[in-house]
């Protein structure tokens, strides 16, 4: 990175010796601090020559993202055992490492930028119909560009995994993998110290004080009867809490930076960047089948539709001015409205259909714009909506503050699947969503938005606070009643996200499953010396955010492989 190059920095440097000493030495202490932040001496070098001359190893992992980089780790634990890990991107850069800046990632260099097929009943509102799909490219893969939300997952996840023969997988059973990645930030007590662990490679951050805006959000949910949690990764996950984070010193912690920054000179693990993709085999593209396997079938996801509240706000916001300062602090001290993402941290997961349930329906996202975000964040075109919707919602939120509450699937009936496109290993895949292909998918939705969103509006906290129920009006929606299923029906239809979950295409099952690709030990059914350890292994999506859980395979795998082989 050109910021850690010493020789051309104090060439930048000397050409402004004639402003003056206190404006070379700020530029100077501003790029030894994004030296610092994300400079290529933090990550492991390329090893691309040391490959081609030796290019035998005992392991090869192929992606260093959030299960692989933590597989890397761990099998290069053993001295004697030569491990290479092979990824496609390049090391992370500072946008990456900004917590605040995190949806910035989306459609850069470091997003593969995939994008469902076009299907005429889901992703109508964007310019190709075609809702985004945005994957990290990147050491550290998607925990290098997602939200940094640290949540397991409900208990049941798991259980129901374990019950379909999946021997080892139960949340009894997977807890210690859970706990081994972690490295709390809070004192562990008697309680915490039964679900969280010290001493692991990932930074996980409980949130300090509430942002004005979180207050508001929570104390308005409560009002409609959902319990208030410290922790969802704790004893229950119903309830309205401010999400733990995987940040450190104010700056992302990726499985990147907990997993490979720190082993960076390790002699027995080599990493080879950008550009070297694996080949699939399937008979109709004319290329040798290896294993007759399900692969690429059960593809889940959690879809939503956002539902908007609005409060009207006097004063400036997000101007240049106010973005340079921040940008500044942040850079110098990583401290700040950066160093963190408040306010967006507010989930909950609720259940319609069962007052008393223990799992969840739906998982809600509360993301607050302040007037004029777009300046700093252009959300809705980052993601590809069209013209119309993301001219309303520039105008929305020219004087107002906007709460975007994401109304998420948490279980969908509806699965969906990715073909080859062709035998380029580097065109995308052919990527078919199904969103809201089974009918209960969005009667789930609708059902918890009117019950625990649309109630919002009534709540004296809201009242108080001025925000107010608002749509944007959707051409092919407009003529709807608003108070219908119908009408949010085709909202959902228009409106329609997903929020970066896809998973289970490479199902696990015992043998006899022929939905299954790999075996409980996470080896390819009908191979030999392959085995597939990351999200797409799941059964079922778990019902929360999927990186920690991620994490947790990758741990799992890991040890697996050593109980097997030492």
């Amino acid at each position: 990175m050109w910021a850690c190059d010493s020789a051309l920095t104090t060439e930048i440097v000397n050409s402004y010796q004639v402003v003056g000493s206190l404006f070379v030495q700020t530029l100077q202490n501003l790029l030894a601090a994004q030296c610092a932040l994300s400079g290529d001496h933090l990550w492991p070098a390329d090893a691309t020559e040391a490959v081609i001359k030796d290019p035998n190893y005992d392991f090869i992992v192929v992606g260093a993202g959030s299960a692989g980089a933590v597989v890397a780790n761990r099998l290069s634990e053993i001295s004697h055992w030569k491990v290479l890990l092979v990824e496609a991107g390049g090391n992370p850069n500072l946008a990456t490492e900004i917590p605040q800046l995190f949806y910035n990632n989306i459609d850069t260099s470091v997003d593969w930028g995939y994008k469902n097929q076009p299907q005429e009943s889901i992703c109508r509102g964007y310019k190709e119909k075609r809702c985004s799909w945005p994957r990290g490219k990147t050491l550290g893969g998607s925990s290098s560009v997602n939200g940094m939300f640290y949540v397991r997952g409900n208990k049941l996840d798991y259980n129901e995994w374990a019950a379909k023969g999946n021997y080892g997988w139960s949340y009894d059973e997977v807890l210690e993998y859970f706990k081994k990645s972690e490295n709390f930030s809070d004192p562990l007590t008697e309680e915490t110290k039964m679900y969280h662990n010290k001493g692991g490679y990932l930074n996980v951050q409980k949130p300090g004080p509430a942002h004005a805006f979180e207050e508001i959000i929570i104390k308005a949910v409560t009002e409609l009867g959902v319990k208030e949690l410290d922790d969802v990764n704790g004893p229950t996950q119903m309830g309205i809490t401010r999400a733990y984070t995987t940040i450190k010193d104010g700056k992302r912690h990726s499985t990147a930076k907990a997993f490979l920054n720190v082993i960076k000179n390790r002699k027995n693990l080599h990493v080879v960047k950008n550009g070297i993709g694996p080949k699939k085999h399937l008979k109709h593209l004319n290329i040798e089948v290896k294993a007759d396997l399900p692969v690429g079938e059960n593809l889940q996801d959690h879809v939503f539709f956002p539902i908007y509240y609005s409060a009207p706000v006097q004063g400036s916001f997000n101007t240049l001015p106010d973005i340079t300062k921040s940008f500044t602090e942040y850079i110098l001290t990583n401290k700040g409205i950066l160093s963190d993402t408040s306010p967006h941290k507010i989930i909950a997961f609720v259940n319609s259909s069962d007052p008393v349930a223990t799992s969840p329906e739906v998982q809600f996202h509360y993301v607050v714009f302040p007037p004029h975000l777009a300046n700093l964040l252009d959300l809705h075109a980052k993601h590809g909506l069209n013209n119309d919707i993301h001219r309303k919602f520039e105008e929305l939120n020219e004087n107002n503050i906007v709460i975007m509450i994401y109304n998420v699937l948490l279980k969908p009936k509806s699965t969906g699947r990715l073909i080859l496109n062709s035998t380029n290993p580097y065109d995308h895949p052919l990527i078919f969503a199904n969103y809201f292909q089974e009918p209960e998918d969005l009667k789930v939705l609708i059902r918890n938005a009117k019950e625990f969103i649309l109630t919002l509006n009534d709540t004296k906290t809201f009242k108080d606070a001025g925000f107010k129920l608002t749509w944007l009006e959707l051409e092919a929606c407009k003529d709807l009643n608003k108070n219908t299923d119908e009408f949010l029906e085709c909202v959902a239809r228009e409106l329609t996200f997903s929020l970066y979950h896809p998973c289970c295409t490479a199902k696990m099952g015992p043998s006899g499953d022929k939905t299954a690709v790999v075996d409980p030990q996470l080896r390819v059914h009908k191979t030999q010396g392959l085995r597939v350890i990351d999200a797409s292994i799941m059964p079922s999506v778990v019902r929360g955010n999927t990186n920690a859980p991620s994490i947790m395979i990758g741990e799992k795998g890991a040890n697996m492989i050593k109980q097997f082989y030492l």
